[in-house]
């Protein structure tokens, strides 16, 4: 088989979902079928993930082995690691696309050029996931980016929309030129954009060269942008705020589960010879995010931009594992590698859950991204409530739920990986966070309700957070199968096939 047609074989997903893209757009013209659009958008994620889960049973594949699955001249690879997030994306894109049949009637903008927005936005998430040179990263990062300034903009009438998505395009616009800039001067040293050539020449040559060090920052500079860890978080309250509901929900957990797939393969492949300069720029970087990500939320009001807040502190528990992945142990390095992805799948579906409650709460008379609008809510709504309380305990890292897990799981790496004082700290900062999920939980069961009304849900939304209500449940009480999945996924990293 050529190179080409392996490359078409293993780029399915991407070419079906990129093809559904356009199908939904020709659809959304026919108004007998305008309707019909966003379950279609759903049916064609999950026909796209019936696709990436028929890899590993494939005759002649052995993907969740180290292996020569590299494609397109060595700019992509088909590993583990690629179709577990790949398979994460489409699931979020799936719920997204459940909570937003009900937001976008509710908001008067129900159309077909926003779910297919949803898919692009997931075929630039999954190239992201393959990539092995920092030109195929950053054509899928990209991909991902211009259809997310779109969608945060959405509600073209609504002048916070408006205004999040100008800041989060001018932001976003100038992280693109310093990854363009970082990666140029990375090629100027070493004479290559491919991350498993760039591991191969930092053991043969030296690793301080001041324009690798720039270059390196210049990445870690547009990469923390799209993860949102301190300093360069400022975008995200304001963005997570103005844009859709269910745009935040999918910004906040695919697209950073996305840029850290980035992080990994950067870090943990290309620059791990590089390991001493950026493992104090990591650490610094994962800190910052946690407390004041932390520290920000107690003071938010705002559902919205308290979530926000709260994504910038789990980016900085996300970093963790990346940094435990400096160790050369592969053990250790696999230990990491295990962690970082649990982690990333299951914070994927708790805050999902959460965001599909704030959902719930609009109206057209009440926004229903206030803190209070969800007092007295266990009167209403029972289930509704006990939901949100197990995504706010889960969010907290409350034994019993999944989020408990994740972070046990990035606990121990650090201590196995002996960063205790970064175990410490994130401890620490779980206790500050828990203050403000529970005051949500505060307000449903002893605040009186602010009003009689019954929630309308449509069955999208019931399925999208009965859904990740069971996820949480079950990955909490039983999480062996999530972890031996999870196991099975990690590809030897620094290695190439």
């Amino acid at each position: 088989m050529s190179d080409l047609a392996q490359g078409l074989y293993f780029l399915r997903p991407e070419l079906l979902l990129s093809f559904y893209g356009f199908f939904l757009l020709l659809l959304s013209t026919l108004p007998v079928f305008r309707r019909w659009v966003g379950g279609l958008a759903a049916l064609g994620c999950l026909l796209t993930l019936g696709v990436v889960l028929s890899f590993p049973y494939q005759q002649g594949m052995n993907v969740f082995q180290a292996s020569d699955l590299f494609f397109f001249g060595n700019l992509m690879i088909l590993d583990g690691m690629a179709l577990f997030f790949k398979g994460a994306f489409l699931l979020a894109a799936i719920l997204s696309i459940l909570i937003s049949l009900r937001y976008l009637d509710t908001e008067g903008v129900q159309s077909g050029e926003y779910y297919s927005l949803i898919c692009f936005a997931v075929v630039g998430m999954m190239i992201m996931a393959s990539g092995t040179d920092l030109l195929s990263i950053f054509v899928g990062l990209e991909l991902m980016a211009i259809c997310f300034y779109i969608l945060v903009g959405y509600l073209r009438g609504n002048r916070k929309s408006n205004e999040a998505a100008m800041k989060y395009f001018l932001l976003g616009a100038f992280s693109t030129g310093v990854f363009v800039y970082g990666a140029s001067l990375i090629y100027s040293a070493k004479g290559t954009t491919n991350l498993y050539q760039l591991a191969a020449r930092f053991e043969q040559g030296d690793p301080h060269s001041p324009l690798l060090i720039l270059g390196m920052i210049l990445l870690t500079v547009s990469l923390g942008f799209k993860v949102a860890a301190v300093p360069f978080h400022m975008w995200a309250p304001d963005a997570y705020e103005g844009a859709p509901t269910a745009v935040t929900a999918f910004l906040s957990t695919a697209s950073k589960a996305a840029a850290f797939v980035a992080f990994v393969r950067i870090y943990a492949v290309g620059f791990l010879g590089m390991r001493d300069q950026w493992l104090p720029l990591l650490a610094v970087l994962s800190v910052a995010s946690m407390t004041l990500g932390n520290t920000s939320a107690l003071l938010q009001d705002n559902m919205k931009r308290m979530l926000a807040y709260s994504s910038i502190a789990h980016a900085g528990y996300v970093l963790i594992g990346i940094i435990v992945m400096s160790r050369p142990e592969v053990d250790t390095m696999q230990t990491g590698m295990l962690s970082l992805m649990l982690y990333l799948m299951i914070y994927t579906f708790i805050n999902l859950g959460a965001f599909s409650m704030v959902v719930m709460l609009r109206r057209e008379n009440l926004a229903g991204d206030r803190v209070v609008d969800f007092s007295g809510l266990h009167q209403r709504s029972p289930m509704a409530a006990f939901a949100m309380l197990v995504f706010m305990l889960s969010l907290a890292g409350i034994p019993a739920t999944a989020g408990f897990i994740g972070k046990y799981y990035l606990f121990a790496a650090a201590m196995k990986a002996h960063f205790a004082w970064l175990a410490v700290v994130m401890v620490l900062n779980s206790v500050v966070s828990a203050f403000y999920y529970l005051r949500v939980v505060w307000h449903m069961y002893q605040k009186p309700p602010v009003d009689s009304v019954r929630y309308a849900v449509s069955p999208g939304l019931v399925a999208a957070v009965g859904i990740c209500l069971a996820f949480n449940l079950l990955v909490g009480i039983f999480p062996e199968t999530l972890i031996e999945l999870t196991r099975r996924s990690i590809l030897m990293l620094g290695r190439a096939g």
